[in-house]
């Protein structure tokens, strides 16, 4: 599970509230702001046929913002195509497209509209054809032909679906790389950022060229080319060496670009950092920040260069300053003095460096406990320290005490309150020393709303004792607020009690619209330990999955709907709009999810090679992961097989167990699967081990 993080949220006062019972919406809190999918696609289509144009557009502009929950509309979209109003069809064009991989049966007449002579609407139906994927070989010509054309905007749009369709090594898209390289320096914005994202795909046949590029004479060029050298993710000696002469350009941008991307692909610490550690002189305090963010980057690597940086921790400078103490937190390094400047900067005058340092402290962790419990005595921090104590987690199990004993202060307030139940929670079975005082609410009367918060901490603690009393209490007490915690925690602790899980579940549906995020991320957790039993509440998850406002709760809805084995029909159109996401944590959920589904989901074929090439380490193993899943083709196989061996070496365990599982699957007769499978079987964690030997039996 991952952390949630509040201090990204620019007001101190903001807080997330335990109880699983506060005011309940009419509507679930993700369709307040619902997109236009939630609207009657009935009712769309119908007006579809409308012989106002206007109106006509409006539901084509509707069906396409539903992206692919709109399938149904497919074909009477497709049907649309050929209107006499170019308006009308152009947005045709650009919905199917947005519909994605579920608009397949509409590539063919997307593909006669390459050859037309108005080359916006090429550039539609070229970018529309490639979010559908799946391309016909008719279609193959057409994005080859439109490779060469003089027109840069589709010659550059053509070049990228083709790197997806035919790979790094076609021949057609290696001639076609000083284009690209060339329309790094484009005036458009859109033409630049297409023809980077082309070269990162294409990879390190690009590089070179990439590369040279540094050294043009126009610094759009250098800015871009800085940009996309960080998307190639290759630390060779030609890229350290280009960006390393970048970082003495005479422009601002290109000398944060180049910082930032040496940090991207941890080029040459011995030689970068000392570099990088220079320009937190430069004149221009932008460059400043983005060398101190460079640094940080570098993790523990950096540790040596912190001393540096903590004297910018108090520089009279806001911006710097609260960058400086972003990157303490990021370093790895638990020095005293580190930690006294952090906590020095929670009583900064300035909210983003009071934030920054209370999310350094959290990184910290437990080195930083004793400091926090001491600052528990200020009354004007309390909330702030306890909300970083929940966020270091179990590591701040020695804070549990100072939190019981705070919790019984008289006249502490709710808002407080919340927090160290959230806190505590947060700990799980670490801060089992507060079972008691938490047994003592839950059996209180007289608690009120706290009794909310303990079954809430129980849960967490997974302190089994505490079903009695939870069952008794859920048969007899009349308070909305404590009995939706309740049933929650009661779930946690016990899905298999099919009686519990029957008085529980009305009140988890009622949960799943609290217009709290946490409440719904828990409920979306608790209904996926009840599996498949929970399918009733399917139309709450997809809503969740598809729109909550919240990314974690969309992240949790996801996974929970492998964990209740939701029909594919029902949750691919959701997993693709997820891929979509601007969260790269949401977009791994829904590979998982497409992986789970299978074969099923095999119009996401496209879009998972597509993503070999993009994201971070994660991404691309996660898609190669889903990929062979999905489609096991030999073509499929062979691209997934490096992401997945560079798996066997991830610091999860959970990773290197699924990659061992894959590569069982797919990696008979390769030698280098079965070498990776031979040294993996050292691993420490058994169940791993126990994969890795399954693996091998069937790869011999």
């Amino acid at each position: 599970m991952i952390a949630f993080s509040r201090f990204s949220i620019p007001a101190l006062a903001c807080t997330m509230v335990v109880s699983l019972g506060l005011v309940v919406n009419p509507l679930p809190a993700c369709a307040q702001n619902a997109p236009a999918y939630t609207a009657d696609i009935k009712s769309l289509l119908k007006k579809l046929d409308s012989q106002t144009v206007n109106e006509q557009i409006h539901a084509v502009v509707e069906l396409g913002a539903m992206g692919p929950s709109a399938q149904p509309a497919v074909k009477p979209l497709v049907k649309l195509l050929i209107t006499d109003d170019p308006a009308l069809r152009y947005e045709c064009i650009v919905a199917l497209g947005q519909i994605g991989p579920m608009a397949k049966d509409a590539i063919e007449s997307l593909t006669e509209f390459l050859a037309s002579d108005n080359a916006m609407v090429q550039s539609a139906a070229l970018e529309s054809l490639r979010r559908i994927g799946s391309p016909s070989s008719e279609t193959v010509i057409q994005i080859r032909r439109l490779c060469e054309v003089e027109n840069v905007t589709l010659a550059v749009s053509a070049v990228r679906s083709l790197v997806i369709i035919a790979g790094a090594d076609d021949l057609l898209v290696q001639k076609s790389i000083p284009l690209l390289v060339k329309a790094l320096g484009d005036p458009r914005p859109h033409v630049r950022g297409e023809a980077s994202i082309a070269l990162a795909e294409i990879g390190p046949k690009a590089e070179i060229a990439v590369a040279a590029a540094l050294f043009s004479d126009d610094p759009q060029t250098q800015l871009t080319a800085c940009e996309t050298l960080g998307r190639l993710d290759s630390a060779s000696a030609t890229t350290v060496s280009a960006l390393m002469a970048s970082l003495k350009s005479n422009d601002e941008l290109v000398v944060r670009a180049a910082a930032t991307s040496l940090a991207n692909i941890h080029g040459n610490p011995a030689t970068v950092l000392p570099a990088l550690i220079k320009l937190l002189m430069h004149h221009s305090e932008n460059v400043s920040i983005a060398a101190i963010r460079a640094i940080a980057d570098y993790g523990p690597e950096a540790e040596n260069s912190s001393t540096v940086i903590l004297k910018l921790a108090s520089d009279p400078r806001v911006a710097l300053r609260a960058a400086a103490i972003e990157a303490l937190g990021r370093m790895n390094d638990t020095r005293p003095e580190i930690i006294a400047a952090l906590m020095n900067a929670l009583s900064d005058g300035d909210a983003r460096v009071t934030l920054n340092a209370a999310d350094a402290l959290s990184h910290i962790g437990e080195a930083a406990v004793p400091a926090l419990v001491q600052k528990l005595a200020n009354q004007n921090y309390r909330r702030l320290v306890v909300e970083v104590l929940g966020e270091i987690g179990p590591e701040a199990e020695s804070a549990v005490p100072a939190l019981i004993e705070l919790l019984n202060h008289d006249g502490i307030d709710i808002e407080l309150k919340r927090e160290i139940f959230i806190a505590l929670a947060a700990m799980g079975p670490k801060a089992t020393a507060a079972t008691t005082s938490m047994m003592k609410i839950l059996q209180d009367p007289s608690a009120g709303d706290a009794r909310a918060g303990a079954a809430y901490v129980l849960a967490k603690l997974g302190e089994r004792k505490a079903l009695p009393v939870l069952g008794t209490l859920i048969k007899e007490n009349n308070d909305q607020t404590v009995m939706r915690s309740i049933a929650w925690a009661l779930v946690t602790l016990d899905p298999q009690n099919t009686k519990n899980v029957e008085l529980a579940m009305p009140h988890l549906l009622m949960a799943t619209s609290s217009d709290d995020p946490l409440v719904r991320k828990e409920v979306m957790t608790a209904i996926g330990k009840l599996g498949p039993a929970s399918i009733a509440a399917l139309p709450a998850i997809l809503e969740h999955a598809a729109s909550d406002s919240d990314d974690l709760v969309r992240m949790e809805a996801l996974h929970c709907l492998v964990s209740i084995q939701a029909p594919a029909a029902k949750t691919l159109p959701v997993a693709i709009t997820a891929l979509e996401s601007n969260n790269p944590r949401v977009r791994n959920a829904a590979r998982y999810l497409l992986g789970t589904i299978g074969e099923d989901a095999h119009v996401a074929e496209s879009v998972l090679r597509e993503s070999l090439h993009g994201g971070d380490e994660l991404e691309r193993l996660l898609s190669a992961w889903a990929l062979v899943h999905v489609a096991p083709s030999n073509e499929n196989v062979e691209a997934a097989i490096p992401l997945l061996l560079t798996a066997l070496r991830d610091l999860n365990p959970d990773v290197r167990l699924e990659a061992a599982v894959t590569l069982g699957k797919i990696g008979a007769g390769s030698k280098d699967v079965r070498a990776a499978l031979e040294e993996a079987q050292s691993d420490t964690v058994p169940a791993v081990q126990e994969a890795v030997i399954k693996a091998l039996k069937t790869v011999q």
